[in-house]
């Protein structure tokens, strides 16, 4: 009998089988003794083996239960995930974070507003590969204050070769919440469910 077929069987079944087997033999011709040292060694390694696997069933819960608790200690914080939207205080300049897959010869910033106009244009010089910063001043491309409400930001950059390159947006949120689906926990940032191993920056509410 092979381990194979014996862990595919499941330990109960398999000491039925044996014990039916020794029930059974016959006494002419008893089960020889090399071959029923080789079946307890697969039972003994089958029986280990399921113990191992409860073991590891049980640490995996640990640490689930435990990533979810400190995932809830996030409510109340704000956090950086990927996402475009800038919720903008009037009279405040705002960080726009985003990432650049490479090093960029020079790049561009859109910021909309809440009906998908375009009202100001960030140009700039060579940029880093990885994440990088840029500050609005809040300010129109005509210079005057724009009022408070939600933004949403994109950036073009082109590499050294003049090619499009590809970027990320990231932006800050408060959590006001957490839901758990599919034991995958998700965090609601500026009213969307985005997934807890996005964040990549935590900090308390300024």
């Amino acid at each position: 009998m092979e381990t194979q077929a014996v862990n595919g069987l499941g330990q109960d079944v398999f000491l039925k089988l044996l014990v039916t087997e020794l029930k059974f033999q016959d006494p002419l011709q008893p089960l020889e003794s090399t071959a029923f040292i080789t079946q307890l060694a697969e039972f003994s390694a089958l029986e280990q083996m399921s113990a191992v696997k409860g073991a590891v069933g049980n640490v995996a819960t640990s640490v689930a239960s435990l990533n979810n608790i400190s995932v809830a200690g996030l409510i109340g914080k704000e956090v950086q995930v990927a996402g475009s939207s800038v919720p903008h205080v009037e009279g405040r300049p705002e960080a726009l974070n985003y990432a650049l897959s490479g090093g960029a010869k020079s790049a561009t910033i859109h910021i909309v507003n809440a009906t998908g106009d375009v009202v100001r244009t960030i140009s700039l010089g060579p940029q880093a590969a990885g994440m990088n910063v840029s500050v609005w001043d809040g300010l129109d491309n005509n210079g005057n204050p724009l009022p408070a409400g939600d933004y949403a930001f994109s950036v073009e950059a082109k590499d050294p070769s003049g090619l499009p390159m590809r970027g990320t947006t990231y932006t800050f949120g408060r959590v006001d919440g957490v839901s758990y689906t599919a034991g995958v926990p998700y965090l609601m940032v500026n009213g969307s469910p985005v997934p807890a191993a996005g964040v990549s920056e935590v900090r308390n509410p300024l």
